[in-house]
């Protein structure tokens, strides 16, 4: 990645619980959920944990057909204010893959559940994590 992240971006990475992750099939239709996520230069890791979804198998998830079919994926961490003042969002664009064993995988999964303490809960065990190697940046603050 060769854009440098501004103070202000490196903190919405840090500080934001909530981010949204773009995805399209071969056919370019765009699929966007919100998402759980913790950023680690050069990747954003989320896992497909076990929270109900609308699928039996995580497999068939359309942002898991869409990563195997295409590849490419955006994820943008924003915060709204009514003082624009306060504006800010980052948008990260890159490859994405999944991760589901290994070293990397069990990393992932570290950073996920210190983030969110709501895994305590619904543990992680060994959910598969999409990781996206970001090679864009843009970024906008107030």
């Amino acid at each position: 990645m060769s854009e440098k992240l501004s103070r202000r971006s490196l903190e919405l990475l840090t500080l934001e619980r909530v981010a949204h992750l773009a995805t399209a099939d071969q056919y370019a239709r765009p699929h966007i959920v919100p998402i759980v996520f913790v950023y680690e230069d050069p990747f954003v890791f989320t896992p497909i944990d076990a929270k109900p979804k609308s699928v039996e198998n995580w497999r068939d998830l359309r942002r898991v057909l869409n990563i195997e079919t295409n590849g490419r994926a955006s994820v943008i961490v924003d915060v709204y204010n009514e003082n624009w003042a306060k504006l800010a969002w980052v948008r990260m664009d890159g490859v994405a893959d999944i991760l589901t064993k290994g070293e990397d995988h069990r990393h992932a999964l570290g950073l996920i559940a210190a983030k969110y303490k709501q895994y305590e809960g619904i543990p992680l065990r060994e959910a598969p994590v999409i990781r996206i190697r970001i090679e864009h940046v843009a970024q906008w603050h107030g």
